[in-house]
């Protein structure tokens, strides 16, 4: 068992290394204009960030911290920014629901939340076919995209996380598309392990942005909102 999560380890940290070597991707800010809709697409991440729960370990979620701040910093334009978000859900769950729940409020952007559950529950053939699809599908109503990649299962910032090596890989999958796709995006994955280095001096599993090691707490919940509203201008 010791060897595995020794080798699991380094594996990951193997991929970490190799993600830094290949430097970072083009990215860009998004220009926000009058009336526009910015829609947060994914899974129990963004469904909390929604509802500002679970109650009792989150005050605030990050799509209100998102409205909020936007409604002071851009207040003449009048931007709205709403949810869509299933508990579970991974790309294929979102591909299904996207006539009805998504582009039937006409959003002018879409940020896709999305990976943790795709990383432990489908081939990484399907989630990447699917998540291809979805951009198109979203660039094809003329909707600008932000892709972010996945973040947490455990927060060690040692790589030694049970899941980390398969994290990684899908992480690694949601840049090639964005690359590939050139569109704007918000490599959550990498500043949650930038975070943890710097903050979770103990290497705890938890407790740092999460509550569980996967949901985000409050302070979780602040840095992801700081982390999107980096994204736009």
């Amino acid at each position: 068992m010791q060897t595995t999560t020794m080798l699991t380890g380094l594996l990951t940290a193997i991929m970490l290394h190799l993600t830094a070597l290949a430097g970072d991707i083009p990215n860009r800010q998004v220009e926000l204009k009058k009336g526009d809709r910015i829609l947060f697409f994914g899974d129990s991440l963004t469904y909390y960030g929604g509802i500002d729960g679970p109650k009792g370990k989150v005050a605030k979620g990050y799509v209100k911290i998102v409205q909020e701040t936007l409604d002071k910093t851009h207040s003449n334009l009048g931007v709205q920014v709403e949810w869509v978000a299933t508990g579970g859900h991974t790309v294929p769950d979102l591909l299904k629901r996207l006539d009805k729940d998504v582009l039937s409020r006409k959003p002018t952007i879409v940020v896709i939340q999305i990976g943790c559950n795709d990383a432990r529950r489908i081939p990484k053939e399907t989630f990447k076919s699917s998540l291809e699809e979805l951009i198109d599908r979203l660039q094809k109503e003329n909707i600008q995209v932000v892709q972010c990649t996945l973040t947490s299962v455990g927060e060690k910032h040692d790589g030694t996380n049970k899941d980390d090596a398969k994290l990684e890989e899908f992480a690694e999958i949601q840049r090639q598309i964005i690359r590939a796709k050139k569109v704007p995006y918000n490599d959550l994955r990498k500043a949650f392990v930038a975070y943890w280095k710097q903050h979770n001096p103990e290497n705890k599993g938890s407790g740092i942005l999460t509550y569980d090691g996967n949901h985000w707490n409050d302070t979780g919940m602040q840095f992801v909102a700081q982390e999107m509203l980096k994204r736009f201008k």
